[in-house]
């Protein structure tokens, strides 16, 4: 047979217990969102997201970790990301393509995950939100590169036109 790891399903810290406690060996999705529910007005700062970031690395030594980086828009309006008025928020532009348009906002994300995962032994994977097409998918990695992210990097194939390219 072929071994399958099972990886847990994470949206923060406080989700840690329980999927080691279930056997999770690492994480095969950890929503970022919740980071920046708690004000919808701001982004939390680079320092935030890395103490964060690094209590789940931490978790899991030698372990693979996959982040979604934040997947808002229309769907999950963050005063922040300054959402237009959309008649259809799930077709509006959202995930990847919402960061795009605030690269700052990616910037930073990603920044406090390559601090976070500095020095230590665990195996980073990043992964993009609601990625269409190629040129999304590279502004993604060169994002990542730009932001010192030593990372596989990723797209979540959510788009029908993305699994038919």
């Amino acid at each position: 047979g072929h071994r399958v790891p099972l990886l847990a399903n994470i949206g923060g810290p406080s989700d840690v217990a329980a999927a080691i406690e279930a056997g999770a060996e690492g994480v095969g999705l950890f929503r970022t969102e919740f980071l920046y529910l708690d004000d919808s007005e701001r982004a939390p700062s680079v320092e935030q997201q890395t103490e964060v970031y690094r209590s789940v690395l931490e978790a899991f030594p030698d372990r693979r970790v996959v982040v979604r980086v934040l997947d808002a828009g229309a769907d999950k309006p963050l005063a922040f990301l300054h959402p237009s008025e959309e008649p259809n928020p799930a077709l509006g532009v959202r995930g990847l393509r919402a960061l795009l348009d605030r690269p700052e906002v990616l910037r930073d994300q990603l920044t406090a995950l390559a601090r976070a995962a500095d020095g230590l032994p665990v195996h980073l994977e990043v992964m993009a939100p609601m990625v269409a097409d190629r040129a999304d998918a590279r502004a993604f990695a060169e994002a990542c590169r730009a932001a010192g992210l030593h990372a596989k990097s990723g797209a979540m194939v959510e788009i029908p036109a993305a699994a038919l390219r």
